[in-house]
C-alpha cells in the first residue's frame, strides 16, 4: 500500500490594519496579533485595538 501526501503551500495573508487607524489602534492590533487574535476578533473602527494598546502598555495612565 502506498500512501500519497499532497502538500498544498498557502500564502500568509498580511494581517494588517485598514487605512484611517490611529498609531494607538496599529499598535493595539500588534498586541492583539502576539496573544494569537486577529483583526477579525476586532471592530473595524479600531476602538478595541487602541483599549487594548492601552491595557497591553504598562506606562499608560491605567496603571498609575
Amino acid at each position: 500500500m502506498t500512501i500519497h501526501i499532497k502538500r498544498k503551500i498557502v500564502p500568509i495573508k498580511k494581517n494588517t490594519p485598514p487605512e484611517g487607524w490611529t498609531e494607538e489602534a496599529k499598535a493595539g492590533a500588534s498586541q492583539a496579533a502576539a496573544i494569537g487574535l486577529s483583526l477579525d476578533d476586532l471592530d473595524d473602527g479600531g476602538d478595541m485595538a487602541a483599549e487594548l494598546n492601552e491595557i497591553m502598555d504598562l506606562n499608560s495612565d491605567l496603571y498609575k
